[in-house]
């Protein structure tokens, strides 16, 4: 099989890909709808408990759970849809099966990308706005003629909840997180053929090690570097721009290195 791209052989993995990973796929959106609703249920605002609200730029009540809830079930969404994507070549009955599938493995590696990250993301963001949104719209009526002390003014504002949306453009912060679920997932992915067994356990184990490393050693090589030196703790916001654009921009490096990797493996497991 040589190793170009046909449009036509593509659609072809497309539709059996689809038949293989679909299944499992949409089952896994109906555990995902489950797990969302039943946080929102869990944790729908109390108006009694009023003193707890936390007050956005804009005058909306933020919903303190969201955030978190969507961060970290995203985060195990896309990790395990990626983790399991490749799992098959740890089976030598499957590996065989997935090695004489007729597909270059460029065909095979853009088919990778978009059902274990592409697909994903755009299931999981629609999802959750979707759920955000009908809860919000229940929210809102429910509290339509209510009131409520807005800490940041002091004043009795009428209380509207804010979306998702306003919570992750209030924080320049999260802007510049945008890369972390490609970054994330492309590590999965890789782990998905890396390891033989047990793929994502491995793979957590490995970053969470990887990472450790990385933050002591930075701890230390700072403590190295600012021994004996005055500290200030302004900081400048400019400076901090700077490098939230750097960890962006590193994330986005590193995800492309990482792919790159997944191909090299996934042409050695074809070899």
């Amino acid at each position: 099989m040589n190793n170009t791209f046909n449009i036509n052989r593509f659609g072809l993995l497309l539709k059996r890909q689809w038949l293989e990973f679909g299944k499992i796929y949409l089952m896994s959106l109906v555990v995902l709808i489950g797990i969302l609703i039943a946080f929102y249920f869990f944790n729908a605002p109390d108006f009694n408990r009023s003193f707890f609200y936390k007050w956005d730029d804009h005058g909306h009540v933020q919903l303190g759970f969201r955030l978190p809830v969507f961060i970290a079930i995203g985060f195990l969404f896309l990790t395990i849809q990626a983790s399991t994507y490749f799992s098959a070549f740890g089976q030598k009955p499957k590996a065989i099966m997935e090695l004489m599938t007729p597909a270059s493995v460029t065909e095979k590696f853009i088919c990778a990308i978009l059902f274990s990250t592409i697909l994903s993301l755009i299931s999981y963001l629609l999802i959750f706005y979707i759920i955000d949104a009908i809860f919000l719209n229940y929210f809102n009526e429910l509290w339509q003629h209510s009131k409520a002390t807005n800490y940041n003014t002091g004043k009795l504002t009428a209380v509207s909840f804010s979306t998702l949306f306003d919570d992750l453009t209030s924080e320049k912060e999260f802007k510049f997180l945008f890369a972390m679920p490609f970054f994330f997932s492309g590590i999965f992915l890789l782990g998905s053929i890396y390891f033989n067994r047990f793929h994502y356990i491995k793979t957590a184990l490995s970053i969470t090690a990887l990472f450790s490393f990385i933050i002591f050693f930075t701890i230390k090589f700072g403590n190295w570097i600012t021994a004996g030196k005055s500290r200030i703790y302004t900081v400048d916001h400019v400076e901090k721009d700077f490098v939230l654009a750097i960890f962006f921009w590193s994330s986005v490096a590193l995800s492309l290195i990482i792919w790159l990797i997944t191909y090299v493996r996934l042409k050695e497991k074809e070899v």
